[in-house]
């Protein structure tokens, strides 16, 4: 995949009602060499789309199923109806209500069903791309003893490729609970289990409550506008204009002052970290996942440039100076993202991103020292053009005006 030109002018046409954006978080923002494309493979209405190498937004097309966002290494985009805080706790209510069984199903297979789902028993998303590994680990942690994900005719949907993020994240959950000898499995079915069937005095037309459901979300989001606007606060000013006011969002990104951009590391990596630790200790082994990568750096092409830790976006590579001279970068596995723009972007092509890591290097905060030989040129040196060309050119008599 070769890199967006546009990622920044358009970013912000994706954020709405359902999706927030956050433009210093993309990786394709922050650097243009990075290949990322992730939220355009898996958008399911064709709201996100690459045209000749440009970045195009039909945010008319957007339906907030959300899968965009679980695509997303970085968080850059966040889905809102529901949040991840609303739809975890609906997921955690559900399975208790079920006696421990998780059901989360497409709202097209739930509103077929009618009256005969127990709705308190079962959970509707726009699509099952919405559904992510923080979420189904914190019902490993609630003792949730199996999720099924109820699908609904998806090779013939619209939607199919959130049936597709869906079996990634499946994947990887089960890979998880393996390595962190849990019981829970995840599973995606085309049918809902019977102890989810309605009691036949039961009256809950489920379409009816999953419609009234989403008004009074709704409702309670106008609601919260109204009184924040009147209130005079500033983030509700921005939720009702559908431009984000935080402060990740300056049209200018600024350099911190270790020469590097802004990190931020995604609440939801946070949130399944703690539900990881929360689950006890893993074998100490390697797992492949798609949300984790270990870099490693062949110190014989590296330049020294530091460009990896200069663009990545979570600090899961960062910059070091001993007072002895000795210069390199760290590596946390913990808090990579597999976002791939430190691999994208080096300029020697000695870094390698790998998709498996040590399960316990991420909870252990294990850091991995890459020492790197000092750079032929002081890149913070108002003089290194004249060196460089000096070198480029085997000239000395060139010299500054």
């Amino acid at each position: 995949m070769v890199p967006i030109v546009n990622a920044y002018e358009l970013f912000e046409k994706i954020q709405s009602a359902d999706i927030s954006a956050y433009r210093q978080r993309c990786v394709a923002v922050r650097n243009r060499r990075a290949t990322c494309s992730r939220c355009v493979q898996a958008c399911t209405s064709g709201a996100i789309a690459i045209d000749d190498n440009s970045l195009v937004i039909t945010p008319e097309k957007c339906i907030g199923c959300g899968t965009c966002a679980t695509a997303c290494p970085t968080c850059a985009l966040e889905a809102h109806t529901p949040n991840d805080a609303q739809l975890q706790a609906s997921a955690i209510r559900a399975m208790h209500a079920a006696d421990g069984l998780s059901v989360i199903a497409c709202r097209q297979i739930v509103d077929a069903a009618g009256r005969r789902l127990d709705g308190e028993k079962v959970v509707a998303v726009e699509c099952l791309g919405r559904i992510e590994e923080s979420l189904l680990t914190a019902l490993a942690v609630e003792d949730c003893r199996k999720v099924v994900l109820v699908a609904g005719r998806c090779s013939s949907c619209d939607c199919v490729v959130g049936f597709e993020m869906a079996r990634a994240v499946c994947d990887t959950c089960n890979e998880l609970m393996r390595v962190w000898s849990c019981s829970m499995r995840v599973d995606i079915s085309e049918r809902f289990p019977s102890s989810v069937r309605a009691d036949a005095s039961q009256a809950c037309d489920v379409s009816r409550r999953n419609f009234f459901f989403r008004a009074k979300d709704e409702a309670r989001l106008a609601a919260y506008l109204t009184a924040e606007q009147v209130l005079g606060n500033p983030e509700a000013d921005s939720m009702a204009s559908a431009s984000n006011s935080d402060a990740e969002n300056h049209t200018v990104m600024k350099v911190m002052d270790d020469g590097t951009l802004p990190h931020f590391v995604p609440d939801k990596r946070e949130r399944l970290l703690d539900n990881l630790a929360a689950l006890g200790d893993p074998a100490d082994e390697l797992m492949e996942t798609r949300l984790w990568g270990h870099v490693v750096i062949d110190p014989d092409v590296c330049n020294s440039c530091r460009m990896c830790a200069t663009f990545c976006p979570t600090g899961a590579i960062m910059k070091f100076d001993d007072e002895d001279g000795v210069m390199g970068v760290n590596h946390y596995p913990g808090d990579c993202v597999l976002c791939r723009c430190c691999e994208d972007i080096c300029p020697t092509g000695a870094l390698h991103l790998y998709d498996e890591v040590f399960a316990g290097d991420l909870l252990s905060g294990t850091v991995e020292r890459n020492e790197m030989r000092p750079p032929k040129y002081d890149m913070t040196s108002p003089k290194k053009s004249m060196h460089m060309f000096r070198d480029l050119l085997n000239c000395p008599d060139i010299f500054e005006r």
